[in-house]
């Protein structure tokens, strides 16, 4: 589970809805991301969008995807 994920996800106020929209995929499959279920190695392009959304730095993402 990509409890971080979660975390920035809500701080900022956005549903799972709002963040695969932004993401420009589904629902269904940002929730697979966020359980850890899918994208297990965040590519970096993937990792670029997610700090854009979330306003944090890519390599701060890297960081807590290598720590959890």
């Amino acid at each position: 589970m990509r409890e971080w994920l979660k975390q920035k996800r809500t701080e900022r106020g956005l549903t799972m809805k709002q963040m695969a929209a932004q993401l420009e995929i589904t629902e269904s499959y940002y929730s697979l991301i966020e359980s850890g279920e899918r994208q297990k190695k965040m590519d970096i392009s993937f990792a670029k969008k997610l700090s854009e959304i979330l306003d944090m730095p890519a390599e701060r993402i890297f960081e807590l995807e290598a720590s959890a």
